[in-house]
């Protein structure tokens, strides 16, 4: 779940308390923990990432008396029209599961979430390509766990479906992600490149207090 707020490097303590009743909310009603995180190069955008049973667990939540507490709370603080309006997004996979032997993503230094564009016609041969080429990456990442999957809702572009895979990766510095494209492991991964349309990387780190 993505949110934007105007633009500012460093939230106010009165928006991080708003933040949290959001927080203690959506975390009773879905029964997991939310995080939130605010991205490097564009201060101003604030991603929520949370977990619910199902898409229309949330749905249902949505047009409750809480939610509708929660938005009004919060109606200074997020666009809802034009290009930066709130935005929800749900996947198939569980940014918050990991292995006893593996690090949490959401609990590295800087976190990169690349949006790649996939047709549909390519998309199990790209998601076959990755399957090859992931411990790479992982290996690359380590401690953190990377973490893959589908978006759910589906975008067009010039009239056409497009598939979008969420690629979320933790690391120990935005550099260190860049230094990724210098190793010889790289021009192994880049092979993905053949399968998708296009992508958009960013890169978020975790706000202090929540």
């Amino acid at each position: 779940m993505l949110t934007q707020l105007s633009s500012q490097p460093t939230l106010p303590q009165s928006l991080i308390e708003r933040l949290h009743k959001a927080k203690v909310v959506v975390e009773a009603e879905s029964g997991y923990p939310f995080q939130y995180f605010q991205e490097v190069e564009d201060p101003s955008i604030i991603y929520i990432l949370g977990k619910w049973n199902s898409v229309a667990a949330h749905a249902t939540f949505l047009p409750t008396r809480d939610n509708q507490e929660l938005l009004e709370l919060l109606k200074n603080d997020i666009n809802t029209s034009g290009d930066r309006q709130m935005a929800l997004w749900h996947l198939e996979c569980d940014v918050f599961d990991f292995k006893a032997d593996e690090t949490s993503v959401l609990t590295a230094p800087v976190i990169s979430l690349s949006r790649i564009f996939v047709s549909p016609t390519q998309k199990d041969a790209f998601e076959n390509k990755f399957g090859e080429v992931r411990g790479l990456l992982e290996q690359y990442t380590k401690p953190y766990k990377v973490v893959g999957g589908w978006r759910i809702e589906k975008e067009t572009a010039e009239g056409q479906e497009i598939r979008e895979w969420e690629l979320i990766c933790g690391f120990k510095s935005i550099k260190m992600h860049m230094d990724f494209a210098e190793t010889v492991e790289f021009k192994k991964f880049q092979e993905i490149v053949g399968f998708i349309q296009g992508s958009e990387v960013r890169h978020m780190k975790a706000i202090n207090g929540l």
